[in-house]
């Protein structure tokens, strides 16, 4: 995508309200020391397009070749007079299809690999996202990542999930977890969707 001055154009005087007490205080445009831009915070929320249709957009970043890397639907200031749960009642539901599965959820933040492909949908944590897997289904509150494939690569599983692996129950949980992206889980499967790892 190109980012142009449209992107900028009355950015102090923007039509979403919300955004006059939501808005961070951070630079409109950052850049790699190459001069490439990684990030761009957007005037107003704004369509952009993807492999997975348009997504709405306030805050993106880029690879340093120009690609995707992030885009959070809503980037407002979390703070005493608004919440995490006020941000996700103002984020739009998706429905992304990622392989032959559709998630319906509504993103914090969309994750890509350079080529375009979902590499991870966090959700806000006051949402839940049922993850269909061989072990059964899979409540999260943090999110899921895939393989390029489109094949879940790893889940962070809600407190107190128990799952039976190898003849025995498992509570895979990140401590942690709570306000992270959803790239890297506790709960990780190989392309077969059997499970590699757990913590």
């Amino acid at each position: 995508m190109t980012i142009t001055a449209e992107f900028f154009k009355g950015y102090e005087n923007t039509n979403d309200p919300e955004m006059d007490f939501r808005r961070r205080e951070r630079e409109k445009v950052n850049f790699y020391k190459s001069g490439k831009i990684r990030a761009v915070y957007l005037n107003e929320q704004t369509d952009i397009e993807t492999d997975y249709g348009r997504i709405p957009a306030e805050f993106i970043t880029f690879y340093e070749d120009g690609s995707i890397k992030r885009i959070f639907p809503r980037y407002g200031k979390i703070g005493a007079f608004w919440s995490e749960k006020n941000e996700a009642e103002i984020t739009e539901y998706l429905d992304l299809k990622v392989g032959k599965t559709i998630y319906r959820s509504r993103p914090q933040c969309l994750y890509f690999y350079p080529d375009g492909k979902l590499k991870s949908i966090t959700i806000y944590n006051s949402d839940t996202l049922i993850i269909r897997t061989k072990y059964g289904d899979i409540k999260t509150n943090i999110g899921v990542s895939f393989y390029r494939s489109g094949k879940i690569r790893s889940i962070e599983p809600a407190f107190k999930t128990e799952i039976e692996y190898k003849g025995k129950k498992i509570r895979p949980f990140n401590f942690f977890a709570d306000g992270m992206h959803a790239d890297n889980n506790s709960l990780v499967f190989d392309e077969e969707g059997y499970i590699l790892s757990y913590i």
